[in-house]
């Protein structure tokens, strides 16, 4: 059945008379509103009409009886619209005739602005501070220079095709005065930088906290006027803006939005970043650099590791290392999971990270880091490549004389990975050591950069890369994890109440290769009838690599694939995957090896489907199906799951059954995002009455879904009975 969705009263660009339009093609202002100035008193009656008399309210006379309003009634609403018609045309004629004076005002305004930015970049700050005061008073007397009674007749302009640049022109005037009162405040916070810098050349330490308490108040002044000055670019048409301004207006609309996004997240989780910064006492941080070209569950193998120590905003050390160096000192003996037993024979720190919840990987780090005589640490951050290659997009290119390189955003993957893989001294073998140094001349560049551009763009970077898993934050003081929590940086396993999906790849032996996959996900959703649901989930990996001037993106891909579902999913059948079970390399027992008491508990529930050799077991509160996948280089896999759902659906609800369906699929940690299709199939006995966003598109008994998993993605549909 089709949903009917009820109509509202229709705009007046929505009910327009069939008259052409060819305004916005011509280039004088007086040619754009001749069109308007032809209209015949018809058709702003009937426009008037349609424009300002909603539906609901709308008088039709009956044949037979006539009620005795309706000739006033009628007679005044043409009256009414062809008086407010008049209003708009000449208030487009007042602003024609008053161009000159709103002209030069305007322009004024965005010469200071663009004196105020070099007077910033030169560190001129109070003539920076001037300028943007100047500009405040040119925007305000453009914006005067319009008489006050036509404001609102502007306004109106904005929904009539032809007319919308008036309505634009005051808008951009507006957003130009508020982006020139939030100057000021930007030119304390660029003071207090070079104030910050000459502190750090004479000797003394550089605190973040002190950062963001000095900057907290401008910041917040500068945001409540950016934000007034967001809201009135957003009412610019694009079209309306002229052709050699309309890129930088498109990037200003663009770069607002996101610059407001960090202020928001900085005061909205104030609390995380001081208690990161150790403003309530010393603290010990464990990196983990993880390499996403070589996946594991929670982003990549952990190649090297930085052990970081802060106290109120200070760095006071950051030590960079290779990971087989504390390997080494690790006296203890642990049996790995049964998938790593093809690799290594003990578990050690380089493995810890095998659970996709990151929180409990974390916390294997740690005590992993510990029995190798590492200090007990406060936290656990997770950082990628993806993460390396952005910041250095903002530093610049990082010159390594040792190694004979220069390392850029551009060429960072290939020339770190050549280093590590086959440049290094044989004769010293740290392989890793030029990614420590280099790790470590990035931080200092910009933890001492003065630049704004780089002291923002850092942040951006920073929660971008939170937000999209690039990195993730771990701490051991519940209060602050439940605020990383919160804020959805921990990277944790979330809890689902309906359907649920979480590809994760481990790739085991599979060199580099998982640089240069392709993955889709397609997961086909059938309701029966009753109410029962059966998912069908193709996974699909593709190898591009093979021709490449790389050894290590040209191997076999060799990947331990596991598919979190709800728990309680029953497996009907699998295909495309590699039927193998490896032999445990040691007789563990024999040896006298501990068992890790998590990684026994999930092995303890560890069933093998026979047919398809799928290991089904039960983690993080979710029923896993396990296989091994290989991809060889210009090949592509593709492995099919179909399995039952273990709930029902009751349209309308009842004891038995829900009413409505969700899904929540979560992104792998360091993963570009793989393309994602969703098709949720519903018998006729059910009727949609509700829908998560625009992207879920219902078509005949279906809804389809078509997004990169960029974030972790959540879409849902209620039912009732038709």
């Amino acid at each position: 059945m089709d949903i009917i969705r009820s109509q509202g009263p229709k705009k007046m660009t929505d009910i327009q008379s069939s008259r052409p339009s060819q305004a916005s093609s011509t280039p004088r202002l007086e040619e754009e509103y001749s069109e308007w100035f032809t209209v015949s008193e018809n058709d702003i009656q009937e426009e008037s009409k349609a424009a300002f008399v909603p539906p609901l309210f709308e008088y039709t006379p009956k044949k037979k009886k006539s009620h005795f309003l309706a000739l006033p009634l009628r007679t005044g609403l043409i009256i009414g619209g062809g008086f407010l018609g008049v209003l708009v045309v000449a208030s487009v004629l007042i602003l024609w005739f008053s161009r000159d004076a709103i002209e030069q005002s305007a322009e004024e305004g965005f010469l200071s602005l663009e004196k105020a930015k070099t007077a910033l970049i030169d560190e001129e700050y109070d003539e920076a501070d001037k300028q943007f005061r100047q500009a405040k008073i040119s925007f305000e007397e453009a914006n005067g220079a319009i008489p006050f009674w036509t404001r609102p007749m502007l306004g109106a302009t904005a929904y009539i095709p032809g007319l919308s640049q008036g309505a634009s022109a005051q808008n951009v005037l507006i957003a130009g005065a508020h982006i020139a009162e939030a100057g000021p405040a930007f030119v304390e916070m660029a003071d207090g930088l070079a104030q910050t810098k000459k502190s750090i050349e004479a000797g003394q330490e550089f605190s973040l906290t002190k950062f963001f308490t000095d900057n907290k108040v401008p910041l917040t002044k500068a945001r409540s006027e950016l934000v007034l000055a967001e809201g009135a670019l957003s009412k610019v048409k694009q079209t309306d803006v002229p052709l050699e301004k309309r890129k930088t207006f498109i990037l200003a609309q663009e770069q607002l939005p996101a610059f407001l996004g960090i202020i928001d997240t900085l005061e909205s989780h104030e609390a995380v970043v001081q208690e990161l910064l150790g403003s309530n006492g010393p603290r010990k941080y464990l990196f983990l650099l993880e390499n996403n070209h070589e996946l594991r569950a929670t982003g990549g193998f952990i190649g090297s590791y930085a052990l970081l120590e802060m106290q109120d905003g200070v760095v006071k050390n950051f030590f960079v290392d290779g990971i087989f160096n504390p390997d080494g000192q690790l006296r203890e003996n642990i049996v790995p999971p049964k998938p790593l037993q093809k690799v290594s024979a003990g578990w050690s720190l380089h493995d810890s990270n095998w659970f996709p919840d990151f929180p409990t990987s974390a916390e294997k780090a740690i005590f992993f880091y510990e029995k190798t005589g590492g200090p007990t640490v406060d936290g656990v951050v997770v950082i990628t490549p993806t993460v390396t290659q952005k910041l250095l997009a903002l530093t610049g290119p990082i010159a390594l004389p040792e190694y004979n390189l220069t390392v850029t955003a551009d060429n960072f993957f290939p020339v770190i990975q050549e280093e590590v893989e086959v440049n290094y001294d044989k004769k010293v073998n740290k392989p890793k050591a030029v990614l420590a140094d280099l790790s470590t001349l990035l931080f200092e560049r910009l933890l001492h950069s003065k630049d704004e551009k780089v002291v923002f763009g850092t942040l951006q970077t920073v929660i971008e890369s939170l937000n999209q898993k690039q990195m993730m934050l771990y701490m051991r003081d519940d209060r602050v994890e439940k605020i990383i929590r919160q804020a959805g940086w921990s990277g944790e396993i979330r809890r689902s109440e309906k359907d649920y999906l979480n590809v994760i790849h481990s790739n085991i032996n599979g060199y580099k290769t998982d640089g240069v996959i392709e993955d889709s996900i397609k997961q086909r959703v059938e309701i029966a009838s009753d109410g029962s649901i059966i998912d069908t989930l193709r996974i699909t990996r593709k190898h591009m690599g093979g021709k490449t001037p790389y050894d290590w993106w040209n191997r076999v891909n060799a990947n331990y694939m596991r598919v979190y579902v709800p728990l309680g999913s029953e497996l009907l059948s699998a295909e495309g995957q590699t039927y193998e079970f490896p032999e445990s390399p040691l007789d563990y027992d024999v040896l006298g090896f501990k068992r890790d008491p998590l990684v026994t508990a999930v092995e303890s529930t560890e069933r093998i489907d026979e047919e398809s050799g799928t290991r089904i077991s039960e983690e993080s509160g979710k029923t896993v199906f396990g296989n091994w996948v290989y991809v060889s280089p210009g090949e592509e896999v593709t492995v099919e799951y179909r399995y039952k759902l273990p709930f029902k659906l009751t349209p309308g609800g009842g004891e038995e059954g829900s009413s409505s369906y969700s899904l929540l699929i979560q992104k792998q940690a360091g993963t570009a995002g793989s393309q994602v299709e969703v098709e949720l199939q519903y018998p006729e006995s059910f009727e949609p009455i509700w829908q998560t966003g625009r992207n879920l598109v219902p078509y005949e008994h279906t809804f389809r879904l078509n997004e990169k998993l960029v974030t972790d993605l959540f879409l849902g549909v209620a039912f009732d009975k038709p």
